[in-house]
């Protein structure tokens, strides 16, 4: 075992966490006790075809049809899933648009319209949902739309297919969410404890095992509780689920630290939870399958923590999915005349945004507003070697040696330092004393050593 490997399985040992002593608090009083409010429905709303990893949904509707709040409006292709409309509305354009995260993607433009031209589909529940197959409420949940609402955006129905020869024992259900200021996890933990609940039993039929484990953090003990009474208010079947609460600390809500946290099982270098025998759910994932397969309710609108000292009245808000950022900010009050920064998803993993008028999609689960200066904007120093950003990863890699040979034009000599087993948590550029962007440092590392693994695998065709 390698230096590198040794020090992962010491800092596993350790609270599953980094060992340094400077981590983010994680500032979420001015939402943590500000219950989900639905927002109005919104006179647009922009509805990317492209919000999940795979295939781009292939429209179904035209420019200047009537389209009623649930309808499919795009159909799912190849690895893909579905896109439905958000709003009662009419189609008023299919083009390129504005993306939080591709800069621009094809998009389903809607403009809302009174209740007299449209109304909403309505989705009785199917007095058969408990007996249902594997095969049909994986079918559901694709047709569903869902993909991971933790942030991953994966499609869950491909998440659900176990490869062949693969078999897990154990369902984990993520209710950490550990990303400072985001509390929108938390809010639906305590408003839906029995969806959740009952989406965790059938994510563990799907999957075919018997044991479920919730992990919430130490600083969420009353939802723990609240999902504890629910547990307790549904038949077990034979299902042995546990709340487990494990210590409020990031990165957490890491898959590979709560599986660790939870289970003492160590993910292997770039395998996944599969490798150990586990799968890994959102809590907000496990409360849209439920809703999915009991009432086959698409996945139309997220819970969204708008946040920060940037925005004048915190909240957590449920809004139709396609719905402007700009839209949730004037809901929250409007911007505060200090506001310079806008972050989609938390601070440490979010990306910055240069603009609002870009859509709330499957995967956004935050949107902060900072104030101040960003990192980066006054440069950065030299890598001194302090040792800091290696205590601070919870995978036990060396940041630091990524980053010098970034530097020196050697990218592709930092796969022996843990470059592609990195997923960006960025608590090593949190603790760094020089300010260095050890994060896209590590992002090119990455990309220099898939394409020469690309070519390698061309000139050996």
């Amino acid at each position: 075992m390698s230096h590198r490997e040794t020090r992962g399985v010491q800092l596993f040992d350790l609270l599953t966490l980094g060992r340094g002593p400077s981590h983010p608090g994680p500032r979420k009083e001015a939402t943590a006790g500000r219950p989900i409010e639905a927002l109005p429905p919104p006179a647009e709303v922009v509805l990317p075809l492209v919000q999940h990893l795979g295939d781009p949904a292939v429209p179904v509707v035209k420019k200047g049809e009537l389209v009623r709040r649930g309808q499919k409006i795009a159909e799912a292709a190849g690895s893909g899933v579905p896109l439905h409309a958000t709003i009662n509305g009419k189609v008023k354009s299919i083009d390129k648009q504005a993306h939080p995260t591709l800069v621009q993607a094809q998009a389903i433009v809607l403009t809302s319209v009174a209740e007299a031209e449209a109304t909403e589909l309505e989705f009785p529940e199917d007095p058969a949902w408990r007996a249902l197959g594997s095969e049909e409420m994986l079918a559901r949940i694709r047709e569903a739309g869902i993909v991971g609402l933790g942030g991953a955006a994966f499609p869950t129905f491909r998440k659900l297919r176990l490869p062949p020869g693969v078999t897990v024992d154990t369902l984990i259900i993520n209710g950490a969410e550990c990303e400072p200021y985001l509390t929108s996890d938390y809010r639906l933990m305590l408003a839906e404890p029995r969806a959740i609940v009952e989406g965790a039993r059938l994510l563990a039929r799907i999957v075919g095992v018997q044991r479920i484990l919730i992990g919430v953090e130490s600083d969420k003990r009353d939802a723990a509780s609240a999902l504890e009474v629910a547990a307790g208010e549904i038949a077990a079947d034979g299902l042995d689920l546990q709340v487990r609460v494990v210590p409020a600390r990031y990165p957490q809500g890491a898959e590979k630290q709560l599986v660790t946290a939870l289970t003492g099982r160590v993910i292997p270098p770039r395998a996944l939870p599969y490798a150990v025998h586990v799968v890994v759910q959102n809590v907000a994932t496990a409360a849209a399958v439920h809703d999915a397969v009991r009432f086959r309710r698409p996945l139309l609108d997220r819970v969204v923590t708008v946040t920060g000292p940037g925005v004048v009245q915190p909240r957590n808000v449920r809004a139709p999915i396609g719905t402007l950022l700009a839209d949730l900010v004037r809901f929250c009050g409007g911007l505060t005349d200090q506001a310079t920064r806008v972050i989609s998803g938390g601070p440490m993993m979010g990306r910055a945004l240069p603009r609002l008028d870009v859509p709330l999609v499957k995967g956004m689960n935050g949107l902060v507003l900072l104030t101040g200066r960003g990192p980066f904007e006054e440069g950065y120093g030299p890598c001194i070697q302090c040792g800091r950003c290696l205590d601070a990863c919870p995978l036990g890699l060396e940041p630091n040696q990524v980053s010098v040979r970034v530097e020196a034009g050697r990218a592709t000599e930092s796969a022996e330092f843990g470059a592609l087993e990195c997923y960006e948590c960025g608590a090593c550029a949190y603790v760094c004393p020089s300010q260095r962007p050890l994060v896209q440092f590590l992002q090119v590392a990455k990309s220099a050593l898939r394409k020469q693994r690309e070519n390698l695998a061309a000139v050996t065709r």
